[in-house]
């Protein structure tokens, strides 16, 4: 298991040419049987960790809708590099979730609606839809469980699908406290009719 995760990260760390670094900390409270607070925030830096491009900070509260599937409302205050100037964004959420497992596949989706109002534009609304898909109960000591996911995201006013993620990571297991994730990522966005790459390599943990 651990020649298939080098095999994995290696190749892509080395492809990423002066990746970004993303990092990212969540903590999740149950507020009772039915409602459960969570606090979320992420750095992202260009060249792996040299410069702060990017920076939210996200709470919200997520309950069961029906069966098998949870409802999460959120604000999410938004901090961004953009030509040497700070721009902010506010960003309430909405996001469906579902988790389904067979054997030793575990599936999880999500369907998230922002309300996106930037600074100096006029609010737009964007969807995004997120698949993962988690192998095993753990390998090796440390109990590595590796994943895919993919991400779209769809511009509601302008109608296009305009930015794509996809992961390969891990997540460990071995640490009681709290749960450890590290991945690659390459993002891919819709410029003047060509989809340009970002590479990522990023960590998050949730207590």
């Amino acid at each position: 298991m651990n020649k298939l995760l080098a095999g994995i990260f290696i190749p892509l760390c080395l492809f990423a040419e002066q990746p970004e670094l993303w990092q990212a900390a969540k903590i999740s409270k149950p507020l009772n049987d039915t409602y459960t607070l969570s606090m979320e925030s992420d750095f992202r830096s260009f060249n792996l960790g040299e410069q702060l491009k990017y920076y939210h900070g996200d709470i919200g509260i997520s309950f069961p809708l029906i069966a098998n599937f949870k409802l999460g409302l959120n604000i999410r205050e938004v901090f961004e590099l953009k030509d040497d100037t700070w721009k902010q964004e506010h960003r309430p959420h909405g996001t469906v979730s579902t988790k389904m497992q067979f054997g030793s596949l575990n599936v999880s989706a999500r369907s998230r609606f922002e309300y996106r109002m930037k600074q100096d534009k006029d609010p737009v609304i964007r969807n995004r839809d997120m698949v993962s898909l988690k192998f095993g109960k753990g390998f090796t000591p440390l109990k590595l469980v590796p994943y895919i996911a993919d991400e779209i995201f769809y511009d509601m006013e302008e109608s296009e699908l305009n930015r794509n993620r996809f992961y390969v990571g891990c997540e460990i297991k071995s640490i009681l406290f709290m749960k450890t994730a590290i991945y690659f990522l390459q993002q891919k966005d819709l410029k003047n009719e060509a989809w340009e790459p970002t590479n990522v390599v990023g960590m998050k943990f949730s207590f």
